[in-house]
């Protein structure tokens, strides 16, 4: 990274949201700051009042860095709850409020980049293609279960340029892969707060604006680990998170992808091993939960039918 100080106008901010990842978090921010660019950047941190001894590396890097890191100390009085459990996006909105860059890169602090040309790489793509409004790369996937081989994500795509239409379905990007063009914190709307995911919201919401490209390389790692937010994201509160999510971003486009969603859900529910069999939505509901059953016959009538048929 340029020893300039982020006293200039950074062109990328990397923000870093961290909370109990003692045994992580400075392989992350090592994985930033050994990053080689031609323009500045400033590396945004923000720590959630972490008990493991993950606020004094923090602060130790920040004080090591001054130039390069400023660090947001954060309460946990301010935390977002979300599906009853505690999140991180309170933290990560505010990192977004204080960005002052073109562009943003994100690497949470249990994650960590491998490659030192990765912004550079990522940010002379953008500013070659002003039609794209984001940019990301494979990611090797570590896996939290102990024997289970790595994995690459994306590994099954078969080509390189994504619009609104392919974000409708399976994840098949990270968020330590991203490098995106930076909205203005005003653009996201009211309900981003509260969506059990903030990655996928984001993704849609940027598609809206531009294509997305795959470029070559495998430049960062995903940890996966028991305590990780993604963890707790399991069987029926996933369901009861991605049908909320899914119906904020069909509304949000006036229901324009009505067909996709309904699609993308019933995905949803065939990957629930109880549910793995069922093919058609009316024949799902007689098998749900009570609670799953509640959810599908009266509230979600989108999901019934399409909005054309």
């Amino acid at each position: 990274m340029s020893d300039q100080s982020v006293a200039r106008q950074p062109l990328v901010s990397v923000v870093v949201v961290t909370y109990q990842h003692a045994g992580f978090i400075a392989q992350c921010l090592d994985g930033i700051l050994m990053q080689k660019t031609s323009f500045p950047v400033e590396i945004l941190v923000g720590e959630d009042e972490s008990t493991d001894g993950t606020r004094e590396i923090c602060a130790q890097y920040a004080a090591e860095h001054p130039d390069r890191i400023r660090l947001f100390l954060r309460s946990r009085k301010d935390v977002i709850q979300i599906l009853g459990r505690p999140s991180g996006r309170a933290n990560f909105m505010h990192l977004l409020s204080e960005a002052k860059s073109k562009y943003v890169a994100l690497c949470e602090g249990d994650d960590f980049w491998t490659d030192p040309q990765k912004l550079q790489k990522q940010v002379d793509f953008l500013e070659a293609h002003p039609d794209f409004e984001l940019c990301f790369h494979r990611v090797l996937a570590r896996s939290r279960i102990q024997g289970k081989p790595d994995r690459l994500l994306p590994d099954k795509v078969t080509k390189e340029e994504f619009s609104t239409e392919d974000l409708i379905g399976p994840y098949f990007m990270h968020t330590s892969s991203l490098v995106y063009r930076r909205p203005d914190p005003s653009d996201l709307p009211a309900w981003f707060r509260t969506t059990m995911s903030g990655d996928i919201p984001l993704l849609f919401l940027l598609s809206l604006k531009g294509k997305f490209k795959l470029i070559d390389g495998v430049m960062s790692v995903w940890r996966q680990h028991n305590n990780s937010v993604s963890a707790h994201h399991l069987g029926y509160d996933r369901v009861r998170g991605m049908i909320h999510m899914y119906e904020l971003l069909n509304a949000h486009t006036n229901f324009r992808y009505n067909d996709l969603f309904r699609s993308a859900f019933i995905l949803e529910l065939g990957q629930l091993p109880e549910m793995a069999e069922l093919k058609e939505l009316r024949h799902q509901v007689m098998p749900f939960s009570k609670k799953i059953r509640y959810f599908v016959r009266n509230r979600f009538s989108w999901l019934r039918s399409s909005k054309t048929s």
